[in-house]
């Protein structure tokens, strides 16, 4: 009979934080990886579980039982996709040591959630869990919570959750509170209610920012503003010009919209207005693209880059015309709206738009037919 040792790290803390690609089969090299895990975090406990592995190894061997260590690993999105993962190893891992039976060690309960999965391939012949011993003055409360507050999957299962709940009551007790404002006035206002309020909200969100990691998020994005900032200039001006442009076509819309009483008109006439100022935006970030390829490619790539700019911005026009021209004919042929044009002027416009942007499509798969692989060549088509 021959039997597999089998360490499961769930949330693969071995790739994670020792860098070590599973599955590992061999005394050897489960040691080896047990070490590297504990040198990259002393207090992970999945490293005590490989050494256990390992000492179990050594007792069998001395019984003369014919015995194989290994050791898998998921992913450290656990669930679905670490589960999987860990499918796939077990199957590679039985395939090359052919065992009878298996001794599964485990670190913890998160880790065994995965037995059904063994079990379905292999009998298992014991569990056998780790339970690491800590001296008396480490096991302190503050300690603990110090340490959950720096485990990411915490933070996610146990943080997140709590953020959410408080973050609910207090915007539904913050509603509650303004309905009672607006009945009774600002003399049913609570200094002790508006307090708890403040405190809960505050709670909810300081739990969801921890747990989502929303100050590194917004920390390492601005990192990267930065860089383009640096590399890319007249991009990213161009970026924010646009995106003013459009944000000023919204308010436009808007307030046009609201002149109107009927819905149904109130949504064309926000479109019409909008619609010239989306496509204007999208025109300048195109234009920036083009003098920004002026400045950082190659000459051989320039003219490359340049058509595949200047098609985006020429589509950009044609989408535009087609979309006021379409506009047009649904105001004056169906809801009698007049813009001041004329159903020949809309037909003009529609049509041309469509015949223009038929013309840049075939330009563009004639001139620039997709032979480039390089990264910036398939996001500039993606953008296209």
């Amino acid at each position: 009979m021959k039997t597999l040792i089998l360490c499961v790290d769930r949330d693969n803390d071995l790739g994670e934080k020792a860098r070590i690609k599973t599955p590992i089969v061999g005394r050897e090299f489960v040691l080896n990886a047990g070490i590297s895990l504990l040198l990259a975090d002393p207090e992970d406990s999945d490293g005590n579980s490989l050494f256990q592995a390992v000492k179990e190894y050594d007792e069998l061997k001395k019984k003369g039982e014919d015995v194989e260590i290994a050791a898998i690993a998921g992913d450290k999105n656990v669930g679905g996709v670490s589960d999987l993962i860990i499918s796939e190893q077990l199957d590679t891992v039985l395939k090359a040591t052919n065992p009878d039976n298996a001794i599964f060690i485990s670190d913890g309960a998160e880790d065994e959630f995965i037995l059904p999965i063994i079990l379905s391939r292999i009998k298992i012949r014991m569990v056998k869990r780790v339970v690491v011993r800590q001296e008396k003055n480490i096991e302190s409360l503050y300690y603990i919570i110090i340490r959950a507050l720096k485990e990411e999957k915490f933070l996610k299962k146990v943080l997140a959750p709590l953020g959410v709940a408080f973050l609910v009551l207090g915007l539904s007790m913050l509603l509650i509170f303004i309905l009672r404002i607006v009945y009774f006035g600002l003399g049913s206002l609570d200094p002790a209610t508006a307090g708890f309020i403040s405190v809960t909200t505050a709670i909810g969100v300081y739990f969801l920012v921890k747990a989502y990691s929303v100050g590194k998020r917004l920390s390492k994005a601005w990192e990267r503003l930065e860089e383009q900032f640096m590399n890319t200039r007249i991009t990213v001006f161009s970026g924010l010009i646009g995106i003013s442009i459009i944000i000023y076509g919204i308010y436009i819309g808007f307030q046009a919209a609201f002149t109107q009483t009927i819905v149904y008109e109130a949504i064309l006439y926000l479109l019409y207005k909008f619609v010239p100022f989306f496509i204007i935006g999208i025109i300048v970030y195109d234009i920036g693209r083009i003098m920004e390829s002026l400045r950082i490619f190659k000459e051989e790539e320039k003219k490359k880059y340049l058509l595949r700019y200047a098609f985006s911005a020429l589509f950009s026009v044609s989408f535009a015309v087609a979309i006021m021209g379409l506009l047009t004919l649904i105001g004056l042929g169906v809801f009698k709206i007049q813009f001041g044009n004329t159903i020949i002027y809309a037909l003009a416009l529609f049509g041309g738009g469509i015949l223009g942007g038929a013309l840049v499509s075939v330009a563009r798969r004639k001139l620039l037919p997709d032979e480039m692989d390089s990264g910036e060549a398939k996001s500039s088509q993606a953008n296209s």
